[in-house]
């Protein structure tokens, strides 16, 4: 359940910043709502090769792969755009419909298959209702309203808004538990959203001296702590 979830905020996601690129209000809803649907699809896409057991679809190199791949069944229905101005709208919906959103979740291999691991900015969880809400009623708004890219860039503002405020949260948060601890001293240092909690972060600092597990609220930086074990020389 969680993973479709997480699918569907790709989608949305993949709607909106296609729509926004195309930079056009097409009053056809049938053609609307092909543009949505590939939108959408081209966003979720990297996630097939996972099925085959490849992370390839993640890489960075993927991007325009994709990209060109739905130009290419896009123009078939619709051929309102350039072929460069579709290209170049679907492949940077794969980047930050995707990759980014991976990036800002539990992590993506984006350097794959150069460097395998996963690289990430843990802001947000797998399932973030803020916006998988906010992008929800603002695409169903931009489907029917008339001025539907206003509706749905609206809706994209407040979610980078919302991005900016847990960015800041958390860069704050880790330079109070770098003063804390020392940066030099500290050998692990972990901040990322409460799944059981929204509204919070939990964070893991290790030193040589010791391991710490704790809390802190997104929108202070009060620290709270759950565990505190001292480590044996």
């Amino acid at each position: 359940m969680e993973y479709l979830i997480h699918t569907i905020l790709h989608f949305l996601v993949g709607v909106s910043m296609s729509y926004i690129l195309f930079n056009k209000d097409v009053l056809s809803k049938k053609k609307r709502s092909i543009m949505f649907l590939f939108g959408g699809a081209a966003a979720v896409s990297p996630d097939i090769t996972k099925f085959f057991g490849d992370l390839f679809g993640h890489a960075i190199f993927s991007v325009p792969l994709f990209g060109l791949l739905f130009t290419v069944a896009f123009r078939i229905f619709i051929k309102d755009f350039s072929f460069v101005k579709t290209f170049i709208t679907f492949s940077i919906t794969v980047l930050m419909g995707h990759i980014f959103i991976d990036y800002i979740g539990n992590g993506v291999a984006f350097l794959f298959p150069f460097v395998k691991r996963e690289f990430d900015f843990h802001i947000i969880a797998s399932v973030d209702f803020v916006m998988i809400i906010t992008l929800l009623i603002s695409v169903i708004i931009g489907l029917f309203h008339h001025k539907g890219r206003v509706m749905i860039l609206t809706g994209s503002i407040l979610i980078c808004l919302y991005l900016g405020l847990l960015s800041t949260s958390k860069v704050q948060l880790e330079h109070t538990l770098k003063n804390k601890y020392g940066a030099e001293e500290v050998q692990l240092l972990l901040t990322y959203p409460s799944h059981s909690q929204w509204g919070r972060w939990n964070f893991q600092v290790r030193t040589d001296e010791v391991w710490v597990n704790g809390y802190s609220p997104i929108h202070k930086t009060d620290i709270n702590f759950e565990s505190e074990r001292e480590v044996r020389s």
